[in-house]
């Protein structure tokens, strides 16, 4: 007679232990991105189990040795990651993988250093004191990082999301409201943990300490580690930080007073009042009265917007202004203008296809976000561009001196994301 597992009220009598499957993941906040896996299901009709909350498994599943803490476990990692304040992934291409379950149509996520870094440490913590684990995580570097976007399928369906996701456009939405997100970079804020499919716990990486259940799904919380993680990189500016003269400045795109902005471009703001007012603190804590900014447009839009007028007269400095797509009211701005600054030419435009393709010097424009990363990024050296959208420099003016700086300290085939991005790369 084949031997039976005794029945639960029997095992736990006879001593029989059953441990508890763990996750370890790290949480997508994108609202963009949430909106894009929303639309997604409705398209293909995925069911509730096909589904979750956007997120990038960095270890599991997996089971631990009796008397194990996790978070004991995960103190160290944690604590001692470089960077723990702020980790990031970029989106790539879109590809099947076939689990236990079926099929999964996934998005690759690679990581930055810091999340390489903190999902190797996680592992050669955990690896230790697990007793069953995927193959995956048995030899490091098995793992594929990615965004599962529908899970225990028939093959044929997650061909068919994965064809679909290779077919959207870059840069604008399609009919049904997504656009590519190959070359998306997500920042992410938490690390959870998973048991028995349920979150158990969350640790906040801006602000460095663990939350607990019930914080992770607070507003209030949620506002903090934006908060948190703004000042951390800078996105916020909470005491005047002036150059020694008089200097010149370049941003675009602040959109004040749009909503919606937020969550096609992933700010890390929680509504649009507060977007406001750190946009508009961080202009007049970087400029002072007596320097010129050039904006090259979209000062404000959506149906709550004031007039672009008014947040205007709330601006330091001398403004000058291309207009933009979105600009209204505002009689004295140009469609471009040429700038020399330290004997370097600048074409100052809104949108850059309006822009000669032969001009001599850098063309600096604005209009498209962070929506097409690869063509448009911050600083394209071999494009002798320049995307000044609020996104690419950090929600803060950017002046001229340092653009200068990073043109002519950059190699000539240099591509760089954004303003950070060229920051950490030149040492800056």
């Amino acid at each position: 007679m084949p031997h039976q597992r005794p029945a639960g009220h029997r095992r736990r009598r006879t001593g029989h232990y059953s441990p508890p499957v763990y996750l370890v993941t790290v949480q997508v906040g994108s609202q963009w991105t949430r909106e894009c896996m929303a639309r997604l299901a409705t398209i293909f009709g995925l069911l509730p189990p096909e589904r979750h909350a956007p997120h990038i498994t960095l270890f599991g599943p997996f089971t631990l040795d009796k008397g194990c803490d996790i978070r004991v476990l995960l103190e160290d990692p944690l604590l001692r990651s470089p960077g723990f304040s702020s980790f990031s992934a970029m989106l790539g291409g879109a590809l099947v993988l076939r689990g236990r379950k079926g099929y999964a149509a996934v998005i690759r996520a690679a990581p930055g250093d810091p999340l390489a870094l903190l999902a190797a440490a996680v592992r050669d913590s955990l690896l230790p004191h697990t007793r069953t684990c995927t193959w995956i995580d048995q030899i490091a570097g098995q793992r594929i990082f990615h965004v599962s976007t529908g899970f225990g399928l028939r093959r044929r369906k997650a061909e068919e999301i994965v064809e679909f996701l290779d077919t959207l456009p870059p840069g604008r939405r399609n009919a049904e409201g997504m656009r590519c997100m190959a070359g998306t970079t997500l920042d992410l804020f938490r690390l959870e943990v998973i048991r028995k499919g349920t979150l158990m716990d969350a640790f906040d990486f801006p602000t460095g300490t663990w939350i607990g259940r019930p914080a992770a799904f607070s507003e209030d919380r949620w506002e903090k580690t934006l908060e948190s993680f703004r000042q951390k990189s800078g996105y916020q500016i909470d005491h005047p930080s002036f150059s020694e003269e008089d200097t010149a400045f370049v941003i675009s795109d602040l959109h004040l007073g749009h909503a919606n902005i937020i969550t096609y471009t992933s700010r890390p703001f929680p509504d649009a009042a507060t977007m406001d007012s750190v946009l508009i603190q961080n202009w007049n804590f970087r400029v002072r009265p007596t320097d010129t900014v050039y904006f090259l447009g979209d000062l404000a839009y959506g149906r709550n917007a004031g007039p672009a007028a008014r947040y205007l007269s709330l601006l330091a400095g001398d403004v000058h202004i291309v207009a933009g797509n979105h600009d209204s009211g505002l009689g004295h701005a140009s469609g471009s203008m040429e700038v020399t600054w330290r004997s370097r030419r600048f074409l100052m435009v809104h949108d850059p296809a309006e822009a000669p393709p032969d001009y001599p010097g850098f063309v600096v424009h604005g209009h498209l976000h962070n929506n097409q990363p690869g063509e448009y990024p911050f600083l394209n050296m071999p494009g002798r561009r320049v995307n000044v959208s609020a996104e690419m420099v950090g929600y803060v003016p950017l002046s001229l001196d340092e653009l200068v700086d990073i043109i002519e300290t950059s190699p000539g085939d240099a591509q760089f994301p954004t303003l950070n991005d060229a920051r950490r790369k030149l040492n800056r």
